[in-house]
């Protein structure tokens, strides 16, 4: 912005903004807990935008050379594996840059297989030659190119203390290609071991741990026990006074508590930790004391409890709803909390685990068309697509059908059929959690199985309907290809069978009742 520059004198800096502006500007001494808090929520934010595992740059115990302030100024995430949910590497690193834009932040992104390359090419004027493969403000290196981008690279970006990169100048090493080519052993006796240690996490040969960033939650109270105890009565009291106040603030803000945790920590052992999960965002302190009672009869404590901390760790906006004016409005009213508290219940005491909604998913494969994950402790989001149902899953008319001789076919006038979304013989009423291959006796082209057997039972086809062909994505990896039919048998049963069409093997696949 108006030719400011880093480094650049305060005074330079103003008479440029006044020139530019045509207005009077305003100087503020730098406030470096506000960039760190400001940095801080960026990771945040990016931790639930594009990764779990995203962390403040590491620092060392000394600057580094090229390093303007001793304190953290950039992000580092872990993207492994990650790169198809947003359609590839250069695309996620797009995104990214967007996310910064829409905050009015200018960022310069690279991605690369270590730690110590992604910090050197983000800083290093090579990643903006034609030679690295960049698109505006971010450079991706693909594996088998990455070396040639690194050998290219300053000296000055290897996170070296400033009089290392001094002598490494005075020698005419300027680069991290010159830097390979001298000796190891005398490149370790005159310039130090963490040269050597910074030249291995370049090329892969020494781990670096991501610095996670697990921000504080911004609901939490705490208490210092005057005398430590691991007496339950004392614990349970201090836990739900802690807990009142955690609900009052919550309240202030119009949230509710999501995932609730109550934290122990003792004497001379780890902390003990109690989470609760709920299913709905709830400000209610004596239900959320009641959950937490719960969880003090099946847990010991190894050791004195000196201190207590209790957390809201996922929130979300209170649900309000408008009393009925006509009709029982007490039914209406009541139903959906005392759902939420029955599952809040169920979960305390079963295992958040052992209470479980169903998603459906856009796999057209009936086995994988749904998921199944815990109904408490998700985001608001999650909740309400579970509750709408689920996605429709791919299908595909056959090419053809043809109608049997002797049996009858109920959709003999079309020349294919696909059953209608809100059929509800669509899908039988069980699935079972393996196909159960049959034995063919007698089939007609086009047709299911007229006479087969399975389970030491023989049956005859009396109608059919279908078929209807469902196919996978062949980029989702073995593609499976089918053609379904429903089926009533001789003997009144109603079922679901498919064609392999690779082996063109036949399959029971689910009952209708």
């Amino acid at each position: 912005m108006a030719g400011i520059k880093v480094e650049m004198s305060g005074g330079e800096a103003t008479s440029l903004i006044e020139a530019a502006t045509d207005a009077q500007s305003t100087t503020q001494p730098h406030d470096a807990q506000a960039d760190l808090e400001a940095l801080q929520e960026l990771a945040a934010a990016c931790t639930e935008r594009f990764s779990p595992l995203v962390g403040l740059e590491p620092l060392g115990p000394r600057p580094w050379a090229g390093q303007l302030l001793h304190m953290p100024q950039g992000l580092v995430m872990d993207v492994t594996g990650i790169g198809p949910l947003f359609d590839g590497e250069e695309s996620l690193c797009r995104q990214i840059d967007e996310f910064f834009q829409s905050r009015n932040l200018q960022v310069r992104i690279a991605l690369a297989s270590t730690l110590a390359a992604a910090w050197g090419l983000a800083r290093s004027p090579a990643s903006r030659r034609k030679t690295v493969e960049t698109t505006g403000r971010y450079c991706v290196t693909k594996p088998e190119t990455e070396f040639h981008h690194l050998v290219s690279m300053p000296t000055r970006v290897m996170r070296l203390e400033p009089a290392c990169v001094e002598t490494l100048a005075r020698l005419g090493i300027e680069q991290f290609g010159q830097l390979l080519r001298l000796p190891r052993e005398g490149l370790a006796t005159r310039l130090g071991a963490d040269l050597m240690l910074r030249i291995d996490q370049l090329l892969g040969r020494a781990d670096e741990p991501l610095p996670v960033y697990h921000h504080r939650p911004e609901d939490h109270v705490s208490i210092d026990l005057e005398h430590p105890t691991r007496d339950t009565e004392i614990l349970i009291y201090s836990s739900e006074q802690l807990m009142q106040r955690l609900v009052k603030g919550l309240r202030r803000r119009g949230h509710g508590a999501l995932r609730i945790a109550c934290r122990f920590e003792l004497l001379q052992h780890e902390a003990v930790e109690m989470r609760l999960s709920l299913f709905a965002p709830t400000a209610d302190d004596e239900h959320l004391n009641r959950l937490l009672a719960n969880h003090f009869g099946r847990q010991r404590l190894p050791a004195d409890v000196h201190r207590v901390a209790v957390s809201a760790t996922l929130t979300a906006p209170l649900q309000q709803r408008q009393p009925d004016l006509i009709g029982d409005a007490s039914t209406h009213a009541n139903s959906a909390p005392a759902l939420a508290n029955l599952i809040d219940n169920l979960a305390g005491r079963l295992g958040r685990q052992s209470v479980l909604g169903v998603r459906a998913t856009r796999n057209p494969e009936p086995e994988s068309a749904y998921r199944t994950q815990p109904l408490t402790g998700q985001p608001v989001g999650e909740i309400a697509r579970m509750r709408r149902g689920g996605s429709r899953s791919a299908v595909r008319k056959s090419s053809r059908s043809t109608k049997p001789r002797g049996f009858f076919n109920e959709q003999s006038d079309s020349k294919s059929f696909v059953p209608s979304p809100h059929d509800p013989l669509r899908r039988p009423i069980q699935l079972l959690k393996e196909p159960i291959e049959l034995t063919v006796f007698k089939i007609e082209r086009g047709t299911p199985p007229m006479l087969f057997g399975y389970r030491d039972r023989q049956l005859q086809t009396h109608r059919f309907w279908g078929p209807e062909r469902i196919e996978t994505a062949w980029w989702s990896g073995s593609m499976i290809r089918r053609d379904y039919f429903r089926i009533e048998t001789n003997q009144g049963d109603w079922l679901w069978i498919y064609r392999k069409l690779t082996t063109s093997q036949w399959y029971l696949h689910g009952l209708f009742g």
